[in-house]
């Protein structure tokens, strides 16, 4: 027995002399004979360490892709550095860096003929007349860059908050105004030539102009749809391409003739070089892949995996050397590498194979480290699901998941023998920091917290209890209270492995796992409430106290290779944490590190690895002696785009205010969804012999404030007998004065019991209902006059999104269905009548006899049209076909959205399409209170010259004051009248100057009184 310092307690020593007293007494025994020396094996030194390769600094962030095809090759950007890629797949780099890190290279056409090269990075625009060398400075914007575009000798410039490009001379980078464009937004464009082009423009699609963009038209389509479906446009060998996703289906563009070919995925390339191989599989900077998950190689550079690729890429230029692709398919993502021994491992997804063994395959496979050619082995190990790979430089590794998905257990560790078997623990290994040994145990912390330990019952011997106070008085711990590390074999038998005098402070979190050098001591990073401590070159012997990392927000470390960071400060360690040295810091760097370390547990800010680390937008390549890094010069730029203009109105916010007056009647808005049922369902049980099923409709887009329904199926309670009758019934508690309101239908012919509804939509005493009866799909309106109408739809013409009601002859119902605009004339079946693709806010507008109003707009535009609604054929005849969108269909209109608090309420008989806006807060004044306004719909009019509001309908919530009691009463005075309870809703109709507002519920007394509301400048 010993105790928590490793002294023989008292009974140990008795017994011990005791012993010894017999055995002199006995007489001593015969001496044994020395055993005979076996000749010992000759042990292999380990070859002493590499040298740590220099240190630098590199920016990280730009682009990784594909860039024009120039004379000499393809220019590409690989982490926003340049690089030209020949023919023979030899590669070169840029001989001086840009200002910044690029994330865009285009080709402009001019009027001369000549072409130039045009690149932007977060706030610079450049030109590159030697694709390699210097760049020229064209124009720098207030706002950050999104895109660019090629037109004819001109530059298109998207930034952030605008949607609406503005223009640049490519010769001179001065903005030159183009006033030719139609009101909607131009997404995307390129040009072939001076003359020929295709642009993407907003709620029309792709046009094309052949006269350098004077005039722009609507392409034709091979595959009506198209058109609008196409989100960018490119140059590739020389052609105008139009695609849908980046990498996805494209088709070409003939310019001259008007037309878009079909859409169809593109044959994959046979590509020689492994730099375009990795950057069409990737996207991602090779030297950030490499500091946050790569393994250094034997004769430098690293090696790196992701998205089913695994490649060595070239540390001083950050170009990819070689790359083996070993997976291809969907769900291609980055990959964890790690080195375990003389070889690294890499974790992946893989290619579904064609016996679909898993259907979400994940393996670990082997790449030899020394080998002189990249070659990938047969993965050592397939599961299902992504799991996290932990390795050590000793060649322990395992996964953080069971071996197979239908295994129970914690961890998937690799044995001695090359075998893979589940381990088994009664606690969480994840949480504990768990890395994996050389011989096949899994190590992991024990003693985190009070009670974290199979050794921690209760003390029963009085004579430990005061050793173990002596220990504490003495400043040791109690050895079932000290933290230690444990280690888990195959049989799952748990042992103590080594101890610290030591207890962390509050939770203890894991900073980096832990991980077995080569040497088999153990290396590992946690914090606790003071601060981090590291373990370093721990062995199965008592450790002592953790090493502290005074003045670090946080730490990794990896392979014995770590960093920390503080808020003045970055550390280092090269020897898994023994000492730590401070890091110099590039210019400009240690002003941001107080920014960096309140983000330092983000791994897409700090993350480290064997071959550097990152921080925040730059990567350290190296763990050696620091060497300084080509800064790039600083340029001169002699235009500035000014932050984008916007169509928000100025002036101050106008503020909804209302007054309380007499009670009134009416049915507020319902202050839960278990109200439903009681406001809209029939009251007592079902007639006997009836059966009766019940059902509350989806709550609209504004909640409890739009429109609440319920649907009832009723008919005979007899076994295999349909329903009779539906009751569908619904409230708009956006209307004034409004109240519940009803209708009831027979159902199709076969349909059963069951039906459920999708949704409802109402406005006023007019009202649509979405079912599904079995697999069949069924629209259900009411009808002008009373009655209802029931149509049976495709899920193509179902409505996405919101719908609006019609006043005039036939009561024309419209909604979206992702692209598509359907009505619905009373008498009719639904149709599509255009089509809406945008990237913009959508709102439709209340039909009437000229068409359905549309308005679309972003920040500083907006835009709006009326989709015409073409008469019915006779019956039997084909559906006419959808009006097919022009560039000269959208009028500039007010961007509501952006104004809608500035608004002025609208005078008598206003003009202007009727649109309904929701408007999530916004402030008011209730009966002399100030709150707020949520859940709130504006009635609006909308003309393309102005807007204004009719009524707005919304929840209020007043703030929350302490006020003094009221004085008393003087003698003899009339006692006050009952004040009101605070306003919780308000309906008002501004233009019909009716108001109405109170309680939210069910209907009751006083719930509901008039109100006086006006909207008032905000003073």
């Amino acid at each position: 027995m010993q105790t928590s310092a490793g002294r023989p307690s008292r009974v140990f020593l008795v017994l011990s002399l005791l012993g010894a007293s017999l055995a002199a007494c006995a007489g001593s025994p015969p001496p044994k004979p020395k055993p005979v020396a076996k000749p010992q094996p000759t042990v292999k030194a380990p070859p002493p360490p590499p040298p740590l390769a220099p240190s630098r600094w590199a920016r990280s962030g730009g682009a990784t892709a594909m860039g024009p095809a120039v004379e000499g090759g393809t220019l590409v950007l690989v982490g926003g550095r340049r690089a030209l890629v020949a023919k023979d797949g030899s590669v070169r780099a840029e001989t001086e860096p840009s200002p910044e890190l690029l994330d865009e290279i285009i080709e402009v056409p001019t009027e001369s003929g000549a072409r130039r090269l045009v690149a932007r990075g977060t706030t610079g625009i450049y030109r590159l007349d030697d694709p390699l060398g210097p760049v020229r400075p064209l124009a720098q914007s207030d706002a950050d860059l999104i895109a660019i575009g090629a037109a004819a000798g001109m530059v298109a410039v998207w930034t952030y908050g605008n949607d609406m490009p503005r223009f640049i001379d490519v010769e001179t980078g001065r903005a030159k105004p183009i006033t030719s464009l139609p009101p909607v937004p131009m997404r995307a464009v390129a040009f072939r030539n001076a003359k020929e082009g295709a642009a993407i423009f907003e709620g029309v699609g792709l046009a094309a102009t052949n006269d350098g963009g004077a005039t722009w038209k609507r392409v034709t389509e091979a595959v009506r749809g198209d058109a609008l479906w196409v989100s960018g446009v490119r140059l590739r060998d020389g052609a105008l391409r139009a695609f849908v996703f980046e990498e996805g289906r494209d088709a070409p563009i003939d310019a001259a003739k008007g037309s878009l070919g079909k859409l169809e995925e593109a044959a994959p390339a046979s590509v020689k070089s492994p730099l375009l191989r990795w950057i069409r599989a990737t996207h991602k900077d090779p030297l950030a892949v490499a500091v946050t998950a790569g393994v250094e190689l034997p004769g430098g550079g690293a090696l790196i995996a992701s998205h089913g690729m695994v490649a060595r890429v070239d540390t001083t230029t950050g170009l990819v050397t070689a790359a083996e692709e070993f997976a291809r398919g969907p769900g291609m993502t980055s990959c964890t590498v790690g080195r375990a021994g003389r070889d690294a491992l890499v974790a992946c997804a893989l290619s579904a194979n064609a016996k679909g063994d898993f259907s979400d395959p994940y393996g670990v496979l082997r790449v030899p480290l020394d080998a002189p050619d990249l070659k990938l082995d047969k993965p050592v190990l397939v599961r299902n699901g992504e799991a996290e790979l932990r390795t050590s430089a000793s060649g322990g590794a395992m996964l953080m998941s069971p071996c197979a998905a239908d295994e129970e257990g914690e961890v998937c560790v690799r044995q001695p023998d090359g075998k893979w078997i589940t381990l088994r623990s009664d606690v969480s290994l994840y949480d504990r920091g768990a890395g994996p040994l050389a011989d096949g145990r899994v190590a992991f912390w024990r003693n985190m917290f009070e009670g974290d330990s199979p050794e921690a019952a209760p003390e029963d011997d009085e004579e430990e209890e005061e050793e173990a106070e002596r220990d504490e008085a003495e400043g040791g711990r109690p050895e079932k209270s000290r933290l230690y590390i444990a280690t888990l074999d195959a049989s799952g038998k748990e042992e103590r492995f080594t101890s610290f005098d030591f207890r962390p402070s509050g939770e203890m979190r894991i900073a980096s796992p832990l991980e077995e050098a080569e040497d088999h001591t153990l290396h590992g990073l946690f914090s606790d409430d003071e601060g981090l401590h590291t373990v370093a070159g721990t062995k199965a012997a008592d450790s002592g106290l953790p090493g502290t990392l005074p003045e670090m927000a946080g730490a990794r470390m990896r392979a014995g290779r770590g960093m920390g960071i503080g808020v003045d400060r970055v550390q280092a360690t090269t020897n898994g944490g023994k000492s730590w040295a401070d890091v110099p810091l590039p210019e400009g760097m240690r002003e941001n590190l107080e920014s960096i370390a309140s983000v330092v547990d983000d791994p897409q800010t700090f993350a480290v690895s064997e071959v550097g680390a990152l921080v925040d937008q730059r990567v350290r390549i190296g763990w050696g002696t620091p060497v300084p890094a080509a800064e790039p010069k600083e340029v001169h730029f002699d235009t500035t785009l000014p932050l984008a203009t916007t169509t928000t109105m100025t002036g101050p916010e106008r503020l909804l205010t209302c007054t309380s007056e007499a009670g009134a009647q009416g049915t507020p808005p319902l202050s839960s969804s278990s109200q439903v049922a009681g406001l809209l369902g029939k009251k007592g049980p079902a007639p006997k012999g009836t059966r009766r099923a019940v059902l509350t409709a989806p709550m609209a887009k504004n909640g409890l404030m739009d429109v609440v329904a319920f649907f009832e199926e009723e008919g005979s309670d007899k076994p295999g007998t349909p329903p009779a009758k539906w009751t569908l019934s619904w409230h708009d508690a956006a209307e004034v004065g409004g109240k519940p309101r009803s209708f009831t239908v027979t159902p199709p012919k076969d349909v059963t019991w069951g039906t459920q509804v999708r949704s409802a939509a109402a406005s006023g005493g007019r009202a649509l209902f979405t079912l599904t009866a079995g697999r069949k799909s069924l629209l259900v309106r009411t009808k002008a006059g009373g009655g209802a109408e029931i149509a049976e739809v495709g899920l193509d013409v179902l409505p996405s999104s919101e719908v609006v009601f019609g006043a005039d002859k036939g009561e024309a119902i419209a909604w979206l269905r992702d692209t598509a605009l359907v009505v619905w004339v009373s008498g009719e079946q639904p149709r599509i009548v255009g089509y809406v693709g945008t990237k913009a806010s959508r709102t439709l507008g209340e039909p009437t006899k000229d068409g359905v109003p549309v308005l679309i707009g972003g920040y500083d535009w907006s835009a709006m049209r009326v989709f015409p609604i073409p008469a019915a054929d006779k019956k039997g005849a084909p559906t006419p076909p959808a009006a097919t969108p022009t560039l000269t269909d959208w009028t500039a209109a007010p961007n509501v959205r952006q104004q809608i608090g500035r608004l002025p309420a609208c005078a008598a008989k206003p003009k202007g399409a009727r649109f309904v806006l929701s408007r999530g807060y916004a402030r008011a004044t209730m009966d002399g209170a100030a709150g707020g306004m949520s859940a709130a719909l504006y009635d609006l009019r909308v003309s393309p010259s102005e807007a204004c509001v009719v009524g707005i309908s919304t929840l209020f919530t007043p703030d929350r004051t302490t006020s003094a009691p009221p004085p008393p009463a003087k003698p003899g005075a009339k006692p006050a009248p009952a004040k009101k309870g605070p306003v919780g809703f308000v309906r008002a109709d501004l233009t019909g100057k009716r108001a109405e507002g109170g309680d939210r519920g069910l209907p009751g007394k006083d719930a509901v009184r008039r109100m006086a509301c006006a909207l008032e400048e905000r003073k």
